[in-house]
Parts: C-alpha cells; sequence; structure tokens
C-alpha cells in the first residue's frame, strides 16, 4: 500500500523535509525509541536509529526505513501528543502572556465544545464560547495540510480582520503564531502556517447549527469572536497589523492557546 498523509513517499537516510520533521517529532513518544541529537529535517543517522528502535519495540520490519507499515503504526500509536494544560484558573501567565484561550477537545472533532478565555492575575474566567476544530474530511489527522486543528499549547495574537469577511467574519482574528508544546510544537508555524481563531458570515448558517469545517482554523460564532475582541482589548491587547502568515512573524504574540485532547 502507498504511504498515508501526511507522508507522501518513504524516508530513509540522507533525505530531508518536513516530513521527517513530522517523524522525528513523533517518534520520541514512543517507550522503545531513546534516541537525541536529531538533526532537524535531516534523515539522520540518529533517526535511523530512532525508526530502527520503534520498528523493533513494535514487530515491524527493523531496516530503519520509514514505509508504509511503519507510518501506519505511528501514526496510530502517537498522533496523539498527551499533552495536558499548564494553566488554570487562579494560576498566573509567564513570560508576558496576557491571555489564554483554553480549549478541550474530544476525539471527534464533530462535537463543538466550549473555549474559555482567561485573563488576569491570577487568572479568571472571562467568557466561553462554543468552537469548532474540524478540518477538512479528506484530511485525515492533524499533520495533514486542512487537518483538524493540532493539539498542544501555542502563542498567538491577535491580528486585524482578514479581508474576506465571508471566510473569516469581519472581526479581528487571532493567530497560532508558534508551536510550544504537544503536536502544535512540531507543527507551527513551518509545517502548518495559517491557523486561526475566527468567525464567518458563512453562507446560509444559523447560530442553532454546527459551524462549518475549516482549513485546521478554530471557527467561532461571529457575535463570540466579536466579544473575544472586545474583552482583549479592554486589557491592553493591541491589534496587530494582519501579516497574512508573512514568517517570521513581526510581533511579540500576547496570548496562549492550549488545545487538550479528550476522549
Amino acid at each position: 500500500g502507498g504511504m498515508p498523509q501526511p507522508f507522501d513517499r518513504v524516508l530513509r537516510a540522507g533525505m530531508s523535509g518536513n516530513d521527517v520533521v513530522i517523524v522525528q517529532g513523533m517518534i520520541t513518544r514512543s517507550p522503545y525509541v531513546n534516541v537525541t541529537g536529531f538533526v532537524e529535517g535531516e534523515y539522520c543517522n540518529a533517526t535511523v536509529a530512532a525508526v530502527t528502535h520503534f520498528q523493533n519495540g513494535n514487530k515491524i520490519q527493523a531496516d530503519g526505513v520509514f514505509g508504509p507499515d511503519t507510518a501506519e503504526t505511528l501514526l496510530k500509536l502517537h498522533t496523539d501528543d498527551a499533552y495536558v494544560h499548564g494553566y488554570g484558573v487562579n494560576d498566573t501567565l509567564s513570560d508576558g502572556y496576557v491571555y489564554l484561550v483554553r480549549i478541550d477537545v474530544h476525539k471527534d472533532r464533530n462535537i463543538e465544545v466550549n473555549a474559555s478565555l482567561l485573563i488576569g492575575t491570577p487568572l479568571k474566567e472571562a467568557m466561553k464560547f462554543r468552537v469548532r476544530l474540524h478540518g477538512k474530511s479528506f484530511a485525515p489527522n492533524q499533520f495533514s495540510n486542512d487537518g483538524d486543528t493540532p493539539t498542544g499549547l501555542a502563542a498567538i495574537d491577535l491580528n486585524s480582520p482578514e479581508p474576506d469577511a465571508r471566510d473569516y467574519g469581519p472581526y479581528p482574528i487571532n493567530r497560532v503564531v508558534q508551536g510550544l508544546e504537544g503536536n502544535f510544537k512540531i507543527l507551527s508555524p513551518n509545517i502548518r502556517n495559517g491557523i486561526l481563531i475566527h468567525t464567518g458570515e458563512w453562507p446560509g448558517w444559523n447560530p442553532s447549527e454546527n459551524m462549518p469545517n475549516s482549513n485546521g482554523c478554530i471557527h467561532g460564532h461571529p457575535e463570540d469572536i466579536r466579544t473575544l475582541w472586545k474583552t482583549l482589548v479592554s486589557i491592553g491587547v493591541k491589534v496587530r497589523n494582519n501579516t497574512f502568515g508573512k514568517l517570521p512573524y513581526r510581533y511579540t504574540p500576547q496570548g496562549l492557546l492550549s488545545v487538550q485532547g479528550i476522549p
């Protein structure tokens, strides 16, 4: 069989690319792999060793080559990053961050959930709002383009509205700037860039219905995304000129997004 998404080629010594970054980020979650010294994005000797240990431990023919069986097994066992929220009510944010959007999301992304906005020192819940973290149905996992919103911790920042109000809504959006933990750390911003918290003027949609699927963004109801923006500005968060995903990001991110997977 062919390689499962996000992989589109068999990987072996001497290759390089974002697909290697994903392998390196995931494979260290295996109890059979205790390897350091990866050259990021290079299928180096350490990567060969890690893949070989993973294959041995999981009873796959051990050749150090990342082929279909190894890829299927890695995705099945270690897509889940086991990330748990680092901050909650009554905690204090570090590193100058002034707000936290906190979400528990089910494996079944068709189930919409409540996000919490936490602000203040110590943190208090300022609002709860309904969100959808479901990517395109053709994208099977968080590592594929247009797949589900990743889990983990990321730095985010408030940006001026996207010009396309139909798809992104008329209000300022929150942009994922830098992954810090979990799957976000592997993916953002270099592999999956442009993950936003936004709404839309979705044709034919009404607020009693589930929201449409995204390309990996977090969708919220229009009035909630408006309230989120207003609340952030009221505590001194600046609306940055929208960077439209240009890297490197040119501002210091003001907030955090924490997404924990639950059953």
